[in-house]
């Protein structure tokens, strides 16, 4: 079936030059095609919780000690992969309702799942109408919790996660621009980014909301200085139904759940540009950041004693990061840090029914430096990264207490071939 994809997808660029060429004059419209070819080398120096086959490094992996004291988990892990590799259509149209209109169309190969590795994933896919000012965009992209003008260019396939959010949502966005502002507004919901649950990782919690989730961004510019600020509302339904009894006794009683969470994040952002020196930072706080990638999630507090019914509380974490780089005559040398912290719930929590990413992770940090050189099309980059995480005890209230550290070194040279 892949095969056949890719078979697809290759017919539809060969075949749909020429009309698009006999479209553009038509109809004003120009598609430019472009894209990358990406190979990323990496070893691990024990075994990491990832995604893609440990092409997409979280943290480290907890100690897992055999009969004789020695950690399961430690010990050399190489890869090799091209999966990042993407292909883009952009698109300049014609004047449409006195809005000049533009599109992107993107896609890689990363997959999306750990069983989809190599798959064709859909990265961007939107139209978008400008009236100089004011533009709407229709489609999919970035969340504006990721800040698409500030964000860590790190050799992983990380970008800073998971300190930082990361996500591309189906979304229709507002933006109103003037000379030193940037106001958005946006409803969006979840696609390969969702939040998680009784059932696993799934859009199926927030879709049964009923609700988008809200979110918003503010930018204003002074110079070479950029401040940011974005935030977010969101509403899950965890479960659709309750039980009571059991099958053992049979019992078993279906109730209705009408049980909801309402969770938040708000993004702290800092861009200054003093080429050949860029120095970027961030700071996100807020609860239930599973689907953007982040530690922290949510719990049940209660049940109700007649129907098993449970009730809900957010778990609370702090991510920052900062990131300063020298970019001179195409050469490139930065330094990456991050540190996370789990914040805990306000209520005590059932410990049987915690939803969260890391969820006996107390704190994370990581240190990266990089370099890079590109040469005309071509592009080599080598980075070094260090996270460490305490794992511990979960608490009574989601907190991580009786930590020990565990740490793991990453090598990554990575290659690109721009066109």
């Amino acid at each position: 079936m892949k095969k056949i994809n890719y078979l697809l997808l290759l017919a539809l660029f060969c075949v749909g030059i020429p009309k698009l060429n006999a479209q553009e004059k038509k109809d004003e419209i120009k598609v430019k095609f472009g894209g990358y070819v990406h190979s990323l080398f990496t070893y691990d120096t024990r075994q990491t919780v990832s995604a893609r086959e440990g092409f997409i490094l979280l943290y480290p992996q907890d100690e897992d000690l055999d009969a004789a004291g020695k950690d399961m988990n430690k010990g050399g892990v190489y890869n090799m992969a091209v999966i990042q590799s993407r292909v883009n259509a952009k698109i300049a149209g014609p004047e449409i309702l006195g809005a000049k209109t533009n599109g992107l169309l993107e896609a890689e190969f990363i997959g999306n799942a750990e069983s989809d590795v190599n798959g064709l994933r859909l990265r961007h896919a939107f139209v978008n109408l400008d009236w100089g000012k004011t533009s709407l965009l229709i489609g999919q992209t970035w969340s504006p919790l990721f800040d698409a003008e500030i964000f860590p260019t790190t050799v992983g396939a990380n970008a800073g996660l998971p300190f930082k959010a990361f996500a591309r949502n189906p979304q229709l966005r507002l933006t109103y621009k003037t000379e030193h502002w940037k106001l958005l507004a946006a409803i969006a919901s979840e696609r390969d980014y969702t939040s998680t649950g009784p059932d696993g990782a799934s859009n199926k919690y927030l879709r049964n909301s009923g609700l988008p989730i809200l979110q918003g961004l503010v930018h204003y510019y002074a110079g070479k200085h950029v401040f940011g600020l974005s935030g977010e509302f969101k509403n899950i339904k965890p479960s659709l139904t309750s039980t009571t009894g059991s099958l053992k006794d049979g019992n078993l009683t279906k109730w209705k759940n009408d049980e909801t969470l309402s969770s938040w994040a708000v993004v702290a952002s800092y861009k200054l540009n003093l080429k050949p020196i860029t120095f970027k930072t961030q700071t996100t706080y807020g609860t239930n950041l599973t689907d953007v990638l982040m530690l922290g999630g949510y719990a049940a507090k209660s049940l109700n004693p007649m129907t098993n019914e449970a009730s809900y509380t957010g778990i609370k974490v702090l991510g920052t990061w900062t990131d300063v780089s020298y970019i001179k005559n195409n050469f490139e040398l930065a330094l990456h840090a991050g540190y996370s912290k789990n914040m805990g719930a306000d209520d005590k929590v059932i410990p049987g029914m915690i939803y969260s990413r890391g969820k006996d992770i107390g704190e994370l940090y990581r240190i990266a430096p990089r370099v890079a050189k590109r040469f005309e099309n071509l592009k080599m980059e080598l980075e070094v990264e260090y996270t460490a995480a305490a794992y511990g005890d979960v608490t009574e209230k989601a907190e991580v207490e009786n930590t020990h550290w565990v740490g793991n070194t990453r090598i990554s040279v990575g290659l690109y071939y721009f066109f």
